[in-house]
């Protein structure tokens, strides 16, 4: 299963939180794992705001090194959030799904407007932990 991991997945895989239970951290590691630049992009802002410790680049850095593959946003990823059926108002979460669906990825997230969408939608590819 190749997996885009959301921007809290991916940095709690990376800490070590226990908010990833095992099942979830089992799927990560037998998956070829991806992050978006989006999520670099997120985690810059928050870090800007205070929000977060961890730099971007950091970020970036630790994520490529596990193994995740970083993938860069492409126009067809943004375009693809105008298809989407949501009403959901995270405008990172909507980039994160439309690349998912862009590209043939299981976006993995904790996110609960997310899970609740896709208990409406069960043909979009969004997978919980």
């Amino acid at each position: 299963m190749r997996l885009l991991l959301d921007t809290q997945v991916a940095l709690w895989w990376l800490i070590g939180a226990r908010r990833l239970d095992a099942a979830s951290r089992r799927r990560i590691a037998a998956s070829e794992c991806v992050v978006s630049v989006a999520s670099v992009w997120e985690v810059a802002i928050k870090h800007r705001l205070g929000r977060l410790p961890v730099s971007p680049a950091a970020f970036r850095d630790e994520m490529a090194k596990s193994g995740a593959v970083i993938l860069s946003v492409e126009d067809e990823h943004a375009i693809r959030t105008a298809d989407l059926q949501t009403n959901h108002g995270d405008p990172f979460d909507r980039l994160l799904l439309a690349t998912a669906m862009e590209e043939g990825l299981r976006l993995m997230t904790a996110d609960r407007a997310l899970l609740e969408i896709a208990e409406r939608d069960r043909s979009l590819p969004i997978v919980g932990v």
